[in-house]
């Protein structure tokens, strides 16, 4: 039994102090709390992760004001001394302030019981814009629920999760290509020397929701404490754009590389140098279509640190979903050094390689293991097992 039967209107203390009488215990939609604690930051983040399980698994209700004995309702005490209108707008501000994306359709209402106190019911749907994370004072954390109570997602539940909300997903690869198009059809934000391009995003997730928006003054913050580094640059100019911030690098007033911060926070890096043809050394012969393999990945390592710093400075925090892309490389084989032959001539067999995405839980991790899978399926593309550029114990190792 719970209370999920009744509409929601039609709760009434009768109704409560039956979970007493019939001693219905806490389950996957139903948690109990004697008292309202959201004084400090602890409590808050405790309460704002109670309700974000909810929402994240199957809904539910949340009953202040019942005293539980080992999870089953033993006495409805009520809430002493509560003003109701102040206790539903404190919990509707937190809730507002501190889950993302922000939880629509919950219901609270405060019953004044025969004892001279209040208990306060939350109702939480479930919710078709999970997961949601409770992101206050610098704490991130996806929460869900079964009978037991609530528990953190790993990395397998958020990704199960992230999966299962098509909207979203679909938002996140909808975006990548949308910019893939623009970018072959010459519409990037500036004009850069070559069509043979490396591309580079990165999306943090609550950048796919639709009420996702970084403001002008965040904008102006980023460019004031941070600026993202494009791929294989040396020097670099910010400036404000229709789309967010904007970083070009040129030589010989020639743009050849830009990072664009998307008012969503996705970040899109661009560079156009990498993978151009290169000149033979013999008389006569095609310039050489290989991707180097060393330098393209080393110059993707030295500049993503700088975009998770900048989706740091932003208050976007992970999980994040990033890409590789490779344009107009049909016929491309990987250049691994002279001392490697045999593999690494074989080409690529589609103009476009564009990677799967992977998710991106923690940044504790060094770049260049987050950004291995990205590696190991472009050298998959040449022939290859992986990149070569890992030893044994998954590091990467700057050769020469």
């Amino acid at each position: 039994m719970s209370l999920q039967h009744l509409s929601f209107d039609s709760i009434s203390e009768a109704e409560l102090v039956r979970l007493v009488t019939d001693s219905v215990g806490e389950s996957k939609t139903l948690e109990y709390k004697e008292m309202f604690m959201v004084r400090d930051d602890a409590q808050k983040q405790e309460f704002l992760s109670d309700i974000s399980a909810l929402a994240n698994t199957d809904g539910g209700d949340f009953l202040l004001g019942m005293k539980a004995i080992k999870g089953v309702a033993a006495d409805l005490v009520g809430l002493k001394n509560l003003v109701p209108d102040d206790c539903h707008g404190r919990i509707e501000n937190l809730l507002r302030d501190s889950l993302h994306p922000r939880v629509s359709g919950i219901q609270i209402k405060t019953l004044a019981l025969t004892n001279g106190n209040h208990a306060t019911i939350i109702r939480v749907p479930r919710s078709f814009a999970a997961p949601h994370m409770v992101r206050h004072q610098g704490i991130t954390r996806f929460c869900g629920r079964n009978s037991s109570g609530k528990y953190d997602l790993d990395v397998h539940q958020l990704r199960s999760a992230f999966l299962a909300n098509d909207t979203l997903s679909e938002r996140l690869k909808a975006f990548r290509i949308e910019r893939i198009n623009r970018l072959l059809s010459g519409n990037s934000p500036v004009r850069l020397v070559g069509e043979h391009l490396l591309v580079f995003h990165l999306l943090p997730i609550i950048g796919g929701r639709a009420d996702s928006r970084i403001s002008t003054p965040s904008l102006n913050r980023l460019l004031s404490e941070h600026t993202p580094q494009p791929i294989g640059a040396h020097g670099w100019g910010p400036s404000l754009n229709f789309d967010g911030l904007l970083v070009t690098a040129q030589a010989d007033k020639e743009f050849h590389a830009y990072v664009q911060v998307m008012r969503t926070g996705f970040i899109e890096s661009v560079e156009a140098l990498t993978l151009e043809p290169k000149h033979s050394h013999q008389p006569g012969q095609p310039p050489m279509r290989i991707i180097p393999g060393i330098a393209w990945e080393q110059r993707i390592i030295k500049a993503v640190p700088s975009y998770i710093k900048s989706l740091e400075v932003l208050g976007l925090q992970p999980p994040y979903v990033a890409s590789l892309s490779l344009l107009n490389v049909r016929g491309y084989t990987m250049y691994a050094g002279p001392g490697h032959v045999g593999n690494g001539h074989h080409p690529v067999d589609r103009d476009h390689l564009l990677t799967d995405e992977i998710l991106i839980e923690s940044t504790t991790e060094s770049p260049e293991r987050l950004l291995r899978p990205l590696f190991d399926q472009v050298w998959n593309a040449c022939g290859w097992l992986g990149s070569i550029n890992y030893d044994d114990a998954g590091n990467w190792i700057e050769r020469h």
